[in-house]
């Protein structure tokens, strides 16, 4: 039978919890542009690949 809690050592919660866990308002800010750069970034890939229309795929059709 295992145990199903949260490790709260390895959180950073509770007393003493530190600043080892936290990130400034500018990291996060970056951090936010960041992914909304690539984001975009992946959108714009989608775009350039071309459509390609589906082929109704018939194995048998040489045998007919």
């Amino acid at each position: 039978m295992g145990l199903a809690a949260p490790a709260h050592a390895q959180m950073g919660h509770g007393k003493g919890g530190g600043k080892l866990g936290k990130k400034s308002d500018e990291q996060t800010a970056a951090e936010q542009q960041q992914k909304k750069n690539e984001e975009n970034a992946y959108r714009d890939a989608l775009k350039k690949i071309p459509n390609q229309p589906v082929k109704q795929k018939d194995p048998w059709g040489n045998m007919r």
